[in-house]
């Protein structure tokens, strides 16, 4: 059987977006070949604050893949945390002495 097409996601019945609203990135996967991600960093600048919307998008993620998988969304959750910790690369030691002093600090 043949996969279906992907397709874009609806966002008209999104009742929470408005004239307020700004998207901030888009990402697409294609088969075999990869991902292309688009970021605006510019309509969050922070970097630290954009870390809070990916954590964010997480619990959204796993959301929506309980609902499809048929699984907890505790479950959905803990994998995609392993896949992100999987793919993650080593905080680089330079970098983390840069930012020990931001009003974040590591946390």
């Amino acid at each position: 059987m043949k996969a279906t097409k992907p397709r874009a996601i609806p966002l008209s019945a999104i009742p929470h977006l408005d004239d307020r609203s700004a998207e901030v990135a888009q990402i697409w996967i294609t088969d075999r070949a990869g991902s292309t991600v688009v970021i605006d960093a510019g309509v969050l600048a922070d970097a630290e604050m954009f870390g809070v919307l990916i954590a964010d998008t997480i619990a959204h993620a796993a959301r929506a893949h309980a609902a499809a998988l048929g699984i907890g969304e505790a479950e959905a959750a803990a994998l995609i945390w392993r896949g992100l910790d999987g793919a993650r690369p080593d905080i680089d030691p330079a970098a983390a002495a840069r930012i020990a002093n931001h009003p974040g600090g590591l946390n």
